[in-house]
């Protein structure tokens, strides 16, 4: 199969090859006949085309046809939006204003206008320089995130997993050797132990938590 374009129409042809003979020909040769007219931006192949394709025919006319349309659609709709696109466009049409106005100068008042315009559009060094600088927004993060907080709602979490029977319950001897009881050790060390590493020591050095017999 191939496809030839005709004006706004992809034209969808086989060939049948006639025999030596067959038509009191000579030698044998490729005939082309016409299967299909497809407008040239048809996104999908109709059904009624699809059913007398084969495969490989399927996917050649997707590919030479549906595809190119379907990517012809998805740049017209990011054009739409895009501003880079618009801009590039005006860089072109400013230049091809200048070597016009050589041979006819312009108003001021247009130039103006087009420069306004151009102030108006949103850039990133204006878009940075709107934003906190780097200490303050590294504050502003860290105010957001409080460890305390985050480990108390850690030890409510870890409570209610217990009640709930995450871990089951405490065999009748040994308990001390379950990895349950171990990491409950390593979790009041953490928090409330006697050595310089623990949260309450670190409280206490700062003065948040008083210290016996003070």
């Amino acid at each position: 199969m191939y496809i030839k374009t005709r004006g706004q129409r992809k034209l969808l042809y086989r060939s049948k090859w006639v025999r030596k003979g067959a038509a009191d020909n000579t030698h044998g040769y490729a005939k082309p006949y016409k299967v299909w007219s497809l407008p040239a931006d048809t996104l999908e192949l109709p059904a009624e085309l699809s059913a007398i394709l084969t495969m490989e025919e399927r996917v050649f006319v997707d590919a030479n046809v549906c595809a190119p349309a379907r990517l012809e659609v998805e740049t017209v709709r990011k054009n739409e939006v895009d501003p880079i696109w618009r801009l590039e466009e005006a860089e072109r049409l400013a230049l091809e204003a200048a070597r016009c106005s050589e041979r006819g100068v312009v108003p001021d008042g247009k130039v103006a206008a087009v420069q306004s315009a151009l102030l108006k559009v949103k850039t990133m060094s204006a878009f940075k320089s709107q934003l906190p600088p780097a200490d303050e927004a590294t504050s502003a993060s860290q105010a957001k995130t409080d460890p305390m907080r985050e480990a108390l709602k850690a030890i409510q979490t870890a409570r209610d997993a217990v009640l709930a029977g995450r871990y089951g319950n405490a065999p009748l001897e040994g308990v001390r050797s379950t990895q349950t009881y171990k990491l409950w050790s390593e979790i009041f060390d953490v928090v409330g132990g006697a050595d310089g590493n623990s949260l309450m020591r670190a409280l206490q050095t700062r003065g948040f938590a008083k210290t016996r017999g003070k």
